[in-house]
């Protein structure tokens, strides 16, 4: 079975781009100047000729991947990217810290330490958090701090005030339902950051395009706005997900 390629139909774009100035002007260039060395007769120490032939094998090997890329293409579209989670496709803005003084950063932009530790326990194993991760940030945690994750955890699913007001609940109950939404002050957030996860062959992380198959890029995928994680000795919280419409735009 062919290997299924995920990518935006940007990507796909750039893929096709790339295919056609391959065919159309650099193979055509390599051909002529291995027809141009095989003029000067001895081929055995024509370094030119041999240098030749070695793009051109270079380039069949790059339009070769190409074109397996664009036959397995499977290319995302607006309307198919859930941005209630992170997911190829969507641009994520995070506030970037050290693990060492992230409570302190993201405190400045907003958050309160509640927000925070909630934030970062409550998306996985509260006993695995416990046994492996008490360095940094983590050692400041209290019992206190693991039991209200673990009630997090049990209490299932935060909703949106605005995905409860047809459902008849008081004001009690929506203020126990539903999270509230610190505001961020991003004029104080240093680390403030914006990646965008594509395909492997898309990435340019000096652009902020990181790889699904990244370790920051997988660390953030399928995580919900006001997550954190963590990569290494850096912190990410969560703090907006949108569809990268520039991206998808077919």
């Amino acid at each position: 079975m062919p290997k299924e390629y995920i990518m935006t139909a940007q990507g796909k774009r750039e893929l096709e781009e790339r295919l056609e100035q391959i065919k159309n002007v650099e193979m055509p260039a390599i051909v002529e100047e291995i027809a141009a060395a095989r003029a000067q007769g001895d081929l055995s120490e024509n370094a030119e000729y041999h240098i030749a032939r070695e793009n051109q094998a270079k380039l069949q090997n790059e339009m070769d991947s190409i074109m397996e890329k664009i036959a397995g293409a499977k290319v995302l579209d607006e309307k198919s990217i859930n941005d209630d989670v992170v997911s190829i496709g969507c641009a994520v803005e995070v506030i970037e810290a050290d693990v060492e003084d992230g409570l302190a950063a993201m405190e400045k932009c907003g958050f309160t330490r509640t927000d925070i530790i909630a934030g970062f326990l409550t998306r996985m194993s509260v006993n695995d958090m416990r046994g492996s991760y008490r360095q940094g940030i983590l050692a400041e945690l209290t019992d206190e701090d693991f039991m209200t994750a673990g009630g997090e955890l049990l209490s299932s699913k935060r909703y949106k005030k605005e995905d409860l007001l047809d459902k008849g609940f008081s004001d009690a109950e929506l203020a126990n339902k539903v999270k509230v939404r610190n505001k961020i002050d991003k004029s104080k957030c240093e680390g403030l950051k914006v990646y965008t996860i594509v395909g492997s062959h898309e990435a340019d992380a000096l652009n902020g395009r990181i790889s699904n198959e990244s370790r920051v890029g997988a660390a953030l995928l399928n995580k919900a706005e006001n997550d954190v994680v963590m990569v290494g000795d850096l912190l990410f919280k969560i703090v907006n997900i949108v569809v990268d419409k520039k991206a998808v735009k077919k």
